[in-house]
């Protein structure tokens, strides 16, 4: 079995396939310069009467805006609290309503609970 470099030597031999413009190292470094922000740029701006651009307003009010976020979040999430209880509130009252006398004493005759076991129940918990 042969090796994969042996093989791609074979095939590809030993010339580079890569090649690069002839003075591209020589003007690069000028070119990178030209290109970065510094002195010479900031002083033809300022001569030309360029400002310097604004941060956006957002960047500002970011803040602002996360508070007002979390001002609502809490607002939603109370009024559907709220809404919730009186639902289960409504809910007991028509389950209290339903029960009435008659089921407690066919529960307490099934349960085989007579008077003096509820009695005695009531006073416990005191």
């Amino acid at each position: 079995m042969m090796n994969e470099e042996e093989y791609i030597r074979q095939q590809m031999g030993n010339k580079n396939p890569f090649t690069v413009p002839e003075g591209y190292f020589d003007s690069l470094a000028n070119r990178v310069i030209d290109r970065l922000p510094g002195e010479g740029a900031s002083l033809q701006k300022e001569e030309a009467g360029e400002d310097r651009p604004r941060p956006a307003l957002v960047k500002y009010l970011r803040p602002l805006l996360y508070a007002a976020a979390c001002v609502a979040f809490a607002v939603v999430a109370t009024t559907i609290y709220d809404k919730a209880g009186e639902k289960s509130d409504e809910f007991m009252a028509q389950q209290e309503a339903v029960y009435n006398d008659s089921y407690i004493d066919e529960m307490a005759d099934y349960a085989m609970i007579d008077n003096e076991d509820i009695y005695a129940s009531l006073l416990a918990d005191i």
